[in-house]
């Protein structure tokens, strides 16, 4: 058994629209519990379908305090994620220009292909860069990541991802809860279509693969950003995730060479 939790806190200067991506995705069978209010009162809510069997949370509040809790228990993998549009992984999107980095790639991986060449790209991100907040800007594409040599898990899987894409393998962005990782956060991955299948691969190496809980899959971080607003402002004051997987030996390290899928 798995299980997931996003508890956050916003203060609102006026109605505010929101779509939340912190529900496990569709594929999974879970039972969810939301709590969305605003000083106290509670606030309707819906949840909506996306690509990939990402699910939405959408709502509008008002001006207030506003206070979510999302918690998940999942207990197996009900059906397959859905894996349409594999094509549309091989060209540029708004964090990854794979066109501008195709010479660069032949010139450093060019010899190696499918999973060779992957496992080329992750090593050379994973010993090259250096994993911190301080390089790392809300408005990094791959290109500039690659230019600071480091960041974030956001801007590891982003550079991963444009690698890939420049080397013809299509590659995509997915956001993740992570048990086994500290401190407890979102975090996010890359996954590539080798051989008729999805593997993700994890540049930072900060949690074990095989316990990975996908939430949402898209071009890159634009399209599975955890909390999208419209309509006015918003402070975040309080940000609680957590994740847990009963099977997870603790202080368990995860095996570069091994394949995984985000089950």
């Amino acid at each position: 058994m798995r299980t997931a939790r996003a508890a956050f806190s916003m203060s609102l200067v006026g109605d505010t629209e929101f779509v939340l991506l912190a529900l496990p995705a569709a594929a999974y069978a879970s039972d969810d519990r939301i709590s969305i209010s605003v000083d106290g009162s509670p606030v309707e809510w819906s949840i909506l379908p996306a690509a990939h069997d990402t699910r939405q949370v959408v709502f509008t509040a008002p001006a207030g305090t506003l206070d979510v809790d999302i918690r998940s228990t999942l207990t197996s993998l009900q059906r397959p994620v859905d894996d349409s549009d594999v094509e549309r992984y091989l060209a540029d999107s708004r964090y990854i220009e794979a066109s501008a980095l195709r010479g660069f790639v032949d010139e450093r991986f060019g010899r190696a292909t499918g999973f060779e060449a992957v496992g080329a790209m992750r090593n050379w991100i994973a010993r090259g860069f250096s994993y911190s907040p301080a390089l790392s800007a809300i408005d990094d594409t791959a290109v500039m990541t690659l230019e600071k040599g480091g960041g974030m898990c956001r801007d590891y899987a982003h550079v991963m991802i444009a690698l890939a894409r420049a080397a013809g393998i299509p590659a995509r962005y997915v956001g993740v809860y992570a048990p086994g990782l500290v401190p407890p956060d979102f975090h996010a991955v890359a996954e590539v279509h080798i051989d008729g299948d999805w593997w993700v691969v994890d540049p930072t190496g900060l949690a074990p693969r095989g316990s990975l809980i996908r939430i949402a899959t898209g071009a890159d971080a634009l399209e599975t950003a955890w909390a999208t607003t419209a309509g006015n402002p918003v402070r975040l004051t309080r940000l609680t995730v957590e994740a847990g997987d009963d099977s997870l030996i603790a202080g368990a390290t995860d095996e570069p060479r091994m394949r995984y899928r985000i089950l």
